[in-house]
């Protein structure tokens, strides 16, 4: 512990701070930590921030209502007092205290973080600016929606790598859990769910015991942990925006982030944003006396960001990317021509993606590969039966992993596809796909029997062959014909 007093710090909001800041970022060295600050949403024409409506939706669901929590009058019984920055766990304890078992909320919330979503035209405009740095390789979630991965998809629609989403949970088996495949940046931008994406099931965090849960499964010994995503955040440096982590979170963060002590000599630095930082003085003090690498932005998360692209866009007009003219996720359906369902096996994720983008290229519509969206217990079933019945196009990936695997969801996909073929006539539904370098229909004995009987296409490591190219042009313009004007 250090004996004397630090040194006055430097005004962060200099122009050392901006110029030390650019700098990093455009060395691709720095990692954005986003919070719930950011995600926002319009209810009734009014931006409200989104974890407040989801607990509000959440409480009307089950006959109560919100109010906040420094009224200076007791609320009756049937309100929940809300405080800022705590509304999901806030409502979560109250359900609690009134009975509610909190492992029969997930769904719950789960259901009504889709209906918020659903309700929106357009995502909260920071995220749309976050993402438009394209120096940024990597990104971080502290929230379980998925309107960061949105935002990356929305802006950078005239190309770039393709997103790799990512959920961290705690509970997850070895053959689930995921983390940053090997040599990540040449292939994929990334978005890192740190404290689990919304499903069904209880593999995200809704409140504060769950966070806990997952902070301290991050630094434990046992148990399955993202040892990449770990390394790159204590290799890089990390800017905090709009996170409101409590005290005690913000300090072990920080620390779990780094590999030596926060008031060591040390190479990398964070940058916190928000007003609600610089109002908490007991972090405050601690930063100031022991991790004088951390820089603390005093001001709006969200001015900050128009600030920081302003500059970054000054300096690299022309590799800012276009902002897209709609930001609403387009949703799979079945009217629109070249849907394709691509099928595979976990460790097959590499060559999905990179037959995904080859699709794209000769004008395949919307492709549905999110790996994370069909998780075990998330009521797979009736989200496979949706997504099979509405594509135009099925590709199972065969290859060695899928020879491998007696058991697997993609199993499930395959069997459902194989049915519905069975009543399709005059077309093609599913084309069998070897990514396999060896081309051998024969060798592939774990499959359906239906499979059997249809054209199979070759891509090794995902990458198509001439034949495999041509059948899947003529099979998109059928469907184009084949659809009424």
């Amino acid at each position: 512990m250090p004996d004397s007093e630090p040194a006055t710090r430097i005004e962060v909001n200099s122009e050392e701070f901006w110029d030390d800041l650019l700098a990093y970022v455009e060395d691709g060295r720095v990692v954005p930590v986003i919070g719930p600050e950011l995600h926002t949403i319009v209810v009734e024409g009014r931006e409200v921030p989104l974890y407040r409506a989801l607990a509000e939706q959440l409480l009307k669901k089950y006959g109560l209502e919100a109010c906040d929590a420094d009224s200076p009058i007791s609320p009756p019984d049937d309100q929940v007092p809300l405080r800022k920055h705590l509304e999901l766990n806030d409502a979560v304890s109250g359900l609690s205290h009134r009975g509610k078992r909190v492992a029969d909320l997930y769904r719950p919330i789960n259901d009504e973080l889709r209906k918020l979503l659903a309700a929106q035209t357009a995502l909260p405009q920071p995220l749309s600016d976050l993402a438009r740095i394209t120096d940024f390789q990597l990104f971080v979630s502290t929230t379980f929606d998925d309107l960061v991965a949105r935002a990356i998809d929305g802006a950078r629609a005239s190309g770039g790598l393709p997103i790799l989403q990512i959920a961290y949970a705690p509970n997850l088996s070895e053959d689930q859990a995921d983390d940053l495949p090997d040599n990540w940046s040449e292939k994929y931008r990334p978005v890192f769910y740190l404290f689990g994406r919304a499903s069904s099931s209880p593999f995200f965090a809704i409140d504060d015991e769950d966070v806990l849960e997952f902070i301290h499964s991050l630094q434990a010994e046992k148990g399955v942990r993202p040892e990449r995503l770990l390394a790159e955040l204590r290799q890089r440096h990390l800017l905090l925006i709009g996170c409101n982590f409590a005290d005690w979170l913000s300090r072990f963060f920080i620390r779990l982030a780094n590999q030596v002590r926060l008031s060591g000599d040390r190479p990398k630095k964070e940058f916190l944003i928000g007003d609600e930082v610089t109002l908490d003085q007991s972090l405050t003090m601690f930063l100031e006396r022991f991790s004088h690498n951390t820089r603390v932005y005093r001001g709006d998360p969200k001015g900050f960001i128009a600030e920081l692209l302003r500059r970054w866009t000054e300096r690299h007009p022309q590799r800012v990317a276009p902002l897209a003219t709609t930001h609403a996720q387009a949703p799979l359906q079945p009217s629109q021509a070249g849907g394709v369902f691509i099928s595979y096996a976990h460790e097959d994720v590499d060559a999905a993606l990179a037959l995904s983008t080859e699709l794209k290229k000769i004008g395949a519509g919307v492709i549905w590969i999110d790996k994370t969206q069909l998780k075990p217990g998330d009521e797979w079933d009736a989200k496979i039966n949706a997504a099979v019945k509405s594509c135009d196009l099925f590709l199972p990936l065969l290859s060695a992993n899928t020879e491998a695997r007696e058991e697997g969801y993609f199993h499930g996909e395959w069997i459902i596809a194989d049915k519905r073929q069975s009543i399709i006539f005059g077309r093609s539904l599913v084309i069998p796909v070897i990514v396999d370098a060896t081309f051998d229909p024969g060798h592939y004995r774990l499959i359906p029997d239906g499979f059997r009987a249809r054209q199979f296409g070759h891509a090794p490591e995902g990458h198509m062959n001439e034949g495999l190219r041509n059948l899947m042009i003529d099979a998109l313009r059928d469907l184009r014909r084949r659809r009424p004007e």
